[in-house]
């Protein structure tokens, strides 16, 4: 290794990606030169827009050119094409750029696993969906059911529109899972929680079921009848997006290693929704760009420790009310944690060891979208 800084090409402008230049920028500072490619000139933290359709949270964007100029990285805008991983080059729209080691982080696409059903999918239709759940909307009486299955891979959103619905008053509420107990991946205890929870609330909660069809009037479950509805707001399933020269599933996912190394290459790793990992979401695509951060740094020469990608799983539950802290496998203390206390700093959504405390101090780059 010349006595230059080694070049990383972060792509994507995401939770990951960002997470991720950051935290090489912290971690070698001297020994790397970041680079951010994003198709997009602004980051969006989507994670609060699920309670825009009842009139509190919102999206929110952040200028990925002035991160660039106060942490100290390079923004280049474009969206990648293709990898040639032996010249250790990527091709954009606009060129050809070089790299030492690639980091991937572009997402994965939204589709819908509902026909008929409203898709709820975050910033880009939220305000639509409070629309369609005004109560001058809905017919007395009405049937409101909100759908999440396991090809949606993260459920909890449509947990938090339940519960905002039934706080809000007025129409019987449901939620169809196709989890075996709710929010399951959180352990037994917080799920359990999360089901008196929704008891509760009013919510009726039907499990181990996955809906295929909505009609106007019933919620079609293949194999096991149907469900009368006014209204069905599912959750999105999420597809990988295929990139020349680097492996993936019949989903167009990638597969990586423990340390979110692309299998097959060498200097190549992916984060986030991307990979071939199950379950998809913000603060576990931050974990995963942390461990390849320090690989990266490592191998530049940077004094930093490497460990393994062990997830932790943490999420703020919206309630209408008080919002409730998940978190497995849970914190080791001698005394339980109340699922009304903040069990991590700051209290944000998406937990990003660099990510929430940069925006948690830099407010002053934080803006509401015009469309939010």
């Amino acid at each position: 290794m010349t006595g230059e800084p080694a070049r990383v090409l972060v792509v994507g402008g995401g939770v990951g990606g960002l997470e991720a230049a950051l935290a090489l920028r912290a971690l070698g500072r001297r020994h790397l030169r970041v680079e951010l490619l994003s198709a997009e000139p602004q980051f969006t933290y989507r994670a609060w827009s699920v309670g825009t359709p009842f009139g509190h949270g919102a999206a929110v964007e952040v200028d990925l050119g002035h991160v660039a100029a106060d942490v100290g990285f390079t923004l280049l805008e474009g969206r990648l094409e293709q990898v040639d991983a032996e010249r250790h080059e990527v091709r954009t729209q606009e060129g050809v750029l070089a790299y030492d080691h690639l980091l991937l982080a572009l997402g994965a696409k939204p589709v819908s696993i509902v026909d008929g059903a409203f898709t709820f999918l975050g910033p880009a239709n939220a305000a639509e969906l409070g629309a369609l759940l005004a109560e001058d909307r809905l017919p007395a009486g009405a049937r409101v059911v909100f759908v999440t299955s396991p090809s949606a891979v993260w459920p909890l959103p449509a947990y938090e529109l339940a519960l905002l619905t039934a706080d809000r008053g007025g129409p019987a509420v449901m939620l169809v899972t196709g989890e075996r107990t709710p929010l399951e991946c959180f352990g037994r205890q917080a799920s359990a929680e999360v089901a008196a929870l929704l008891r509760d609330r009013g919510v009726e909660i039907f499990t181990s079921t996955v809906p295929a069809s909505f009609d106007g009037e019933q919620l079609l479950v293949p194999m096991a009848g149907s469900l009368p509805a006014d209204v069905v707001v599912a959750l999105p399933g999420l597809v990988g997006h295929p990139i020349a020269g680097i492996p993936h599933d019949a989903s167009g996912f990638v597969p990586v290693d423990e340390f979110c190394r692309v299998q097959g290459l060498d200097d190549v790793f992916a984060v986030g929704d991307m990979t071939a990992r199950p379950l998809k979401q913000g603060g576990l695509a931050a974990q995963q760009a942390d461990v390849a951060a320090a690989v990266v740094a490592s191998d530049a020469g940077s004094p930093v420790g490497v460990e393994a990608y062990a997830p932790v799983l943490r999420a703020i539950l919206l309630t209408g009310r008080e919002p409730r802290y998940l978190r497995h496998p849970p914190l080791p203390e001698l005394r339980p944690q109340s699922p009304d206390e903040a069990p991590w700093w700051p209290p944000d959504k998406i937990v990003g060891r660099h990510l929430a405390p940069y925006l948690a101090t830099h407010g002053e780059l934080v803006v509401t979208p015009a469309h939010a």
